[in-house]
């Protein structure tokens, strides 16, 4: 049996809720994103919030995390509150599409560790087929509605398999 927490130097996570587990991903796009001259930040499919405390951690920003799991929702929310940086993370359930046309606020940085199997063989686990399988975020639903909400100079890091590349091209091609 693996360990319910994860410890950070500056905080806690648990993930004993989550479908998926605090991984080698979502550490290091926690600490590539460049915060920099952020006022606010979006984390899309949140999980843990691992990524959105890695990023309070390294900056002022406010972060808004979402995710469409309402236990990884919870999972978030309790990590957030445990943390130093509870007042200034914000979680959402919800999905892009709605949190999109709802939001008021534009962000200087949008960060995603996605789901990135398409149409590949799934496991009997609902929650870690939703956040690992395309089904419910496409990569282009992913980019289009990121760019309804990124300030005109923001920037969008995402880590995807390397096999995703053209398909990336493509996608901030059109």
């Amino acid at each position: 049996m693996s360990n319910p927490f994860f410890q950070f130097k500056q905080f806690t996570i648990r993930h004993d809720k989550c479908a998926m587990k605090v991984g080698t991903d979502g550490v290091l796009l926690g600490a590539w994103a460049g915060t920099e001259s952020c006022s606010r930040i979006l984390d899309v499919g949140t999980g843990t919030g691992l990524i959105a405390l890695m990023l309070a951690q390294r900056s002022k920003a406010v972060v808004d995390a979402i995710d469409i799991d309402a236990d990884a929702c919870l999972q978030a929310q309790e990590n957030a509150e445990s943390s130093l940086f509870a007042g200034r993370i914000n979680v959402f359930h919800s999905d892009l599409v709605d949190f999109a046309q709802a939001s008021t606020h534009l962000y200087g940085l949008i960060v995603s560790n996605p789901p990135y199997f398409v149409d590949s063989l799934k496991c009997p686990n609902l929650q870690r087929n939703t956040a690992r399988h395309t089904d419910t975020l496409t990569l282009e639903d992913l980019l289009q509605y990121s760019r309804k909400l990124l300030a005109p100079q923001g920037r969008i890091a995402l880590i995807l398999p390397y096999d995703q590349k053209d398909r990336l091209t493509d996608c901030i091609q059109t």
